[in-house]
């Protein structure tokens, strides 16, 4: 094999071995951050809940998502997911204020199937949301079925949804800063 044709090869391993070091996963990937009037596209709206901007109690940028729910089923926020590969990253974050005087419940539901809605097959997680600041984060490690306790498909991971059970009253959050980590 001649000289050229072995540096050649060399190049090529090394360009292949540099672009494969390139494809790492951010450090930090932000899924919803409310900062345009844009995002509110990507919601799914649902009756008895109401989104706007504000100005309130942004976590990360200067807006947040205000998120009226009133009394019925199951009000809350359901936005389109883009980015669904959550592999390689270690947890689910986001960010709730709570104006009021007194702890909410907030539930949680994450689906990796899309033809599987049954409630044994995503995950599902209440959440007591104090008054003030709130941080919520979700290990993925704990990210399993209700049910089997399988553990989510973190490549495949098709919607989520973060509501109240039935409330009997108008409740007001602000969310923002939805978002995966690697830590």
């Amino acid at each position: 094999m001649g000289r050229k044709v072995k540096n050649i090869i060399i190049l090529a391993l090394g360009l292949s071995l540099l672009i494969s070091c390139t494809k790492t996963t951010p450090h930090e990937f932000i899924l919803y951050d409310f900062e345009s009037e844009s995002v509110l596209d990507d919601i799914h709206w649902k009756c008895h809940t109401l989104y706007s901007l504000s100005n309130l109690h942004a976590v990360h940028g200067k807006k947040s998502l205000k998120l009226e729910m009133f009394p019925s089923s199951y009000p809350g926020l359901s936005p389109s997911l883009k980015y669904h590969d959550w592999e390689g990253y270690k947890s689910f974050c986001f960010e709730v204020y709570n104006p009021l005087s007194e702890n909410i419940s907030l539930v949680l539901r994450v689906d990796d199937k899309k033809q599987a809605q049954e409630y044994s097959e995503r995950y599902n997680k209440s959440f007591t949301i104090v008054p003030g600041p709130n941080s919520v984060r979700i290990p993925f490690n704990t990210l399993k079925t209700s049910k089997t306790g399988r553990p989510l498909e973190l490549e495949n991971i098709d919607r989520f949804l973060v509501f109240m059970s039935h409330p009997d009253k108008k409740h007001v959050l602000y969310l923002d800063y939805f978002r995966l980590l690697k830590h």
